[in-house]
């Protein structure tokens, strides 16, 4: 069964299947445009794929934007700049706002390679999960974005999401586990917490 965030009702106890659409690439990661028409997948060898899904039982693709090897992906709130982490292609900021015909805004290079990325509530600030580090990138302006601190993990980051006040970031660090940080200061990142998962993360 599904059930909501707080635990509280089932959302369907009997989900099914509504239509399948087979990008050319490998699909890593996948977010909504906030009135659920359309979905950006992180769509590796293939980049960014804009997909319509407006009618979820038939799906299809609006464009496509070339990168590296695209393994995540975000938006910002008003859904018209994405944010791609592209491997070893660093953090793709891209103009979505013309979904026809997407551009990419700027790069910001990373050593390493760039699994995922999530941003803070204001739009602000980029915190990306990077081989070994977690990079906080200022993307205040999307045309240059500019490093902020990098924080050193001991494993390797593979997934980052953030708490709802933007002051903590989780992230899923392989071997280590979950790694909990204190980032209400972005600029002197601290681990407030570890937890050794039994698997990798």
């Amino acid at each position: 069964k599904a059930w909501d965030r707080n635990g509280v009702k089932s959302i369907s106890s009997s989900p099914t299947l509504t239509a399948t659409l087979d990008t050319s690439g490998s699909a890593y990661d996948v977010i909504l445009s906030a009135d659920g028409n359309t979905a950006f997948v992180a769509d590796h060898v293939s980049g960014l794929q804009i997909i319509d899904v407006s009618n979820p039982a038939s799906p299809s693709v609006t464009s496509t934007l070339d990168t590296y090897y695209a393994l995540g992906v975000t938006l910002s709130a008003d859904g018209n700049t994405a944010f791609v982490a592209d491997r070893g292609g660093g953090l793709r900021i891209m103009d979505v706002s013309n979904k026809a015909s997407p551009s990419i805004t700027s790069t910001f290079s990373a050593s390493g390679s760039s699994y995922a990325v999530t941003l803070s509530a204001d739009g602000n600030i980029a915190f990306m999960a990077n081989s070994t580090d977690m990079h906080i990138v200022d993307v205040s302006n999307s045309a240059s974005p500019s490093l902020i601190k990098t924080y050193n993990n001991p494993g390797t980051a593979y997934g980052v999401t953030l708490s709802a006040d933007g002051k903590t970031a989780f992230v899923a660090n392989s071997y280590d586990g979950l790694d909990i940080i204190d980032v209400s200061d972005p600029a002197n990142p601290t681990l407030a917490g570890n937890y050794d998962t039994s698997k990798f993360a």
